[in-house]
């Protein structure tokens, strides 16, 4: 028999896989006893309200969200090039997980919530981005002639600039996806190798001509 612990990530488990798929709005307390196999009453000794469970949901993801990125950076035997590859593409799984007929209701049907999300994953993305670009210039990846303040403000400037509901409304990306393109602009650049190499060639070519 379950103890009161399992019992409650059994419900939990089960709840998100319904709200994932049906909504927030269109799944009832009955359905999730019926689909655990409980009654009703017995579900409501641990929840007392949907809203309740989603919250409780909400908190438990955020949570794991950032234990799974510690865990990430504190694995050993992998260098730094492999953990920022290992958490962008964590965070890219995580993101793509954010969408859908669950967000959507959370955005329309408890507003609180819904910010308190938004600004978890602001403050998430910012400090991410903060700790990778020190990390990255200690470890000697990315350029140290370019001053950290100077990135963090493009990244936070495009961040706010253009994931938010007005810019988003006119451009065919999610939130998510708007994120996962900023990162990896600012990480990758957007030339291609062949477009680099021009662009040396030139910008040297210049440098010559004004000596």
């Amino acid at each position: 028999m379950l103890d009161e612990k399992d019992m409650k990530e059994r419900i939990l488990e089960k709840a998100e896989q319904m709200f994932l798929q049906f909504g927030y709005a269109k799944v009832t307390m009955e359905e999730i006893a019926s689909g655990l196999g409980m009654s009703k009453k017995t579900l409501y000794k641990f929840f007392s309200s949907k809203e309740n469970l989603v919250r409780e949901l909400t908190n438990n993801r955020i949570c794991n969200s950032e234990e799974q990125i510690n865990k990430i950076w504190a694995e050993e035997g992998i260098d730094f090039v492999g953990k920022l590859k290992k958490m962008l593409d964590f965070i890219g799984k995580e993101s793509s997980k954010s969408t859908g007929p669950l967000f959507e209701d959370i955005q329309k049907n408890i507003p609180d919530l819904w910010n308190i999300i938004r600004e978890y994953k602001k403050i998430r993305n910012l400090k991410k981005a903060e700790d990778i670009f020190i990390s990255g210039v200690e470890n000697r990846v990315f350029r140290n002639d370019i001053g950290k303040d100077i990135i963090l403000l493009m990244f936070t400037s495009a961040v706010q600039g253009i994931v938010n509901p007005e810019t988003l409304s006119q451009l065919p990306y999610s939130e998510n996806q708007a994120v996962e393109a900023i990162f990896k602009i600012l990480f990758e650049g957007i030339l291609t190798e062949e477009g680099r190499t021009k662009y040396t060639s030139y910008k040297n070519d210049d440098h010559e001509i004004k000596e």
